[in-house]
Parts: C-alpha cells; structure tokens; sequence
C-alpha cells in the first residue's frame, strides 16, 4: 500500500532546508550525512502540484528513478553523478526493479520498459493498456504485475509476452485506486484487492485458488499493503479492518490483530515491526501477540526500513524518524516542510546509505 485515505492531502509548499535534528543526548552531533539531493519536480500549472509517491531502486552503486516528468534516471550512489537517462516521454510512477541484467518499470501510460541495467540500452517496452503504479515482481523467469485497473498480468521476462491475465471487478466509487506488490508463494501468488478481498492465484494459469474478505469497512476498503509470508503464516492488511494472520493453503484467517496497518511489516528477530495509519509503532510476536507498542507521530506511518541496527521510520508528514531498536528516539530528519511526505519505499545499499523519494518529488541519498 503505502498510503491509506489520508494520502494525498495537503502539499503546497516546497522542500527548501535540510535539517538533521538529533534528540538528546546528542544534542549538537549530526550522526548522518546528506550526500545529495535531486530536485525531480515535473514542470506543472499553479494549483496542480503533482504529488510524488513512487521509491528509488538501488543496486550496487547506481540509484534508479523514475520521474513524472517521464525520465528514467541512474545516478552514482555515493556522488549524485548521472550515469544514464532516457526520457521515455510518459510519467514512471512505478519503482524500478532488477532482474538479471535488466531493470524493469512501467508508465502511467502503461508501457513496461526493460533496459540495461549499466547502459540503460532498451531490451523492450511493451504496451499493457493501463497504468503501472506497482513494481515488478520475478518468479520462475514471468514478471508479476498489479495494474492499475485491478489486472494481475504474468508477463515473460526476457521476451515481454503476455502468459495470463486475472482481471478483478471492483466498484470504482469504492476504492484509493492504489495497487499492491504480489507475493509469490509455492506456486501461487497471493495478492490484495481494492474490494476488500486477499486472494490466491496460480502461478501457471492465473487461476483463482482462494479468496478471503480480510477489510471490514464499507468504502475505501482496499487491500493495498504488500503481504509477506511470516511463521508460516501470510501476513496482510487493510486501512479499514484489522492486520490478518492467514493459512497460506485457503486464506483461512488464523488471527486478527489489533493494529491497522498503514505498510508492508518489517521482520526483525522472529518480530514484526509494523507502523500503523494513527502514527503509532508496534512489535507483534509470532503468533500475533502485541509485544509492545508506542505512539510516534500524529500523521500515519508511511514505512519502516532496518538501517545501521535501527529503524527509519517515514510517515505522511514531514519527518523521518530514526529510531534505536527500544523504540527509543535517535535523531530526526526534517523534510523542509510541513506539507512534505514519504509515500515509498526507503531503499539501502550495501555501502551504508539510504535513499528516499518524497511527495515533493525530492530523491535524498544520506550516509
């Protein structure tokens, strides 16, 4: 998911300062550095601010982003410098991910791209009809994808051929018109819908397996956080009900918890770390107890990473914050304004940095 009903309020103002606040005792110290910051706001119209809500991709040294703007971008990790662009002339909202030597990311056009992951030279686009919001998934060589449109497309990695389409019917009145990220699973893909439903698929023909309604409400019931696979357990959640533990054989709900899940779960120790849309933070045991909980922000929890043996903790306000793993506070991140966000993902490299994407369409790199 990333975002529940309370996304995309807001946002008037621009991201000007950069400010590493630390909590005590570390007062004056600055314990992280901002390495770069690009600037990817799109050209737009007074009183039509786009509103970024997409996440970088990083492998090995080079950082991956796409922009409203229609730009493909690979930046060096540790200066900023531009290693390859292509404007593919159509915004990219969906995170780019790698397979092989490949990325892959789509447009709200909905014209999938591969292209080299070095050289940025084109493998193939092809055209799905509808926009792509979600990134990629890979298993047994088919690219999974959750369109915008409600449409899971298995699609051939190396050649972009169509194997399958699942199609869900969903009440358009009733919907965020958000996508989640599909989990493979054995032979099967397990993956949310906007009607309120988790549901199962098979992997070879797109074949419905099982179907449960996990969303209690009865408008913006979506199923938009990405489930994962947990104790032997799928883990998945909606904005409008409680987080589920299910059998992964026939979705059968196992346990509800008391947290309204706001992202996909951290597992951290045979933990979860999971931020829920009233800003708080909690620990959950295996079995679904609740081991601890802490209110952090008054705006939702937008994202949870481990980094340098604590958490970043992004939310759908201006700040990040940087926690040790008592909950404790570190330091904080300001993201220049009060109308700022982070609706993506944060990714980390293997050489110590994080980067992020914000609702201003700023990409920060800090080390």
């Amino acid at each position: 998911m990333k975002i529940t009903s309370i996304v995309l309020l807001f946002f008037l103002g621009s991201c000007a300062k950069l400010d590493m606040k630390t909590s005590s005792p570390l007062k004056n110290k600055t314990p992280y550095r901002v390495s770069w910051v690009k600037n990817l706001d799109p050209v737009y119209n007074t009183g039509n601010l786009p509103v970024g809500n997409s996440s970088p991709f990083v492998f090995q040294d080079i950082v991956y982003m796409g922009s409203l703007s229609g730009k493909m971008s690979a930046y060096n990790l540790e200066t900023g410098a531009l290693v390859w662009e292509h404007d593919e002339g159509q915004a990219i909202q969906a995170p780019a991910e790698k397979f092989g030597d490949y990325i892959y990311y789509g447009s709200l056009n909905g014209r999938l791209f591969a292209r080299h992951y070095l050289s940025g030279e084109l493998k193939y686009a092809t055209d799905l009809g509808t926009p792509i919001e979600s990134a990629a998934v890979l298993t047994s060589g088919r690219l999974i994808l959750h369109l915008r449109n409600h449409t899971i497309m298995a699609i051939d990695a190396m050649t972009g051929k169509i194997f399958w389409s699942y199609q869900r019917s969903v009440t358009f009145s009733s919907t965020l018109q958000r996508v989640s990220k599909v989990l493979p699973y054995d032979n099967s893909l397990i993956v949310g819908f906007a009607d309120g439903y988790i549901a199962s698929l098979s992997l070879e023909e797109g074949i419905l397996n099982w179907e449960q309604r996990i969303s209690s409400g009865v408008k913006f019931v979506d199923v938009d956080v990405e489930p994962i696979y947990f104790n032997g357990k799928i883990v998945a959640g909606s904005a409008a009900g409680q987080m589920k533990f299910l059998d992964p054989k026939n979705g059968f709900v196992i346990k509800s918890v008391d947290i309204v899940q706001s992202h996909k779960p951290v597992i951290d120790n045979d933990e979860l770390i999971v931020g829920t849309v009233f800003g708080e933070i909690t620990k959950v045991g295996k079995e679904g107890n609740i081991i601890d909980r802490k209110k952090l922000s008054d705006v939702g929890i937008s994202g949870i990473t481990k980094w340098k043996d604590r958490y970043v903790v992004t939310t759908m306000g201006e700040k990040v914050y940087f926690l040790n793993k008592d909950f404790s506070p570190y330091a904080e991140f300001n993201l220049g304004h009060d109308q700022s966000a982070i609706f993506g993902d944060v990714a980390v490299s293997n050489e110590g940095h994080i980067v992020f994407y914000s609702s201003r369409n700023r990409l920060y790199t800090i080390k």
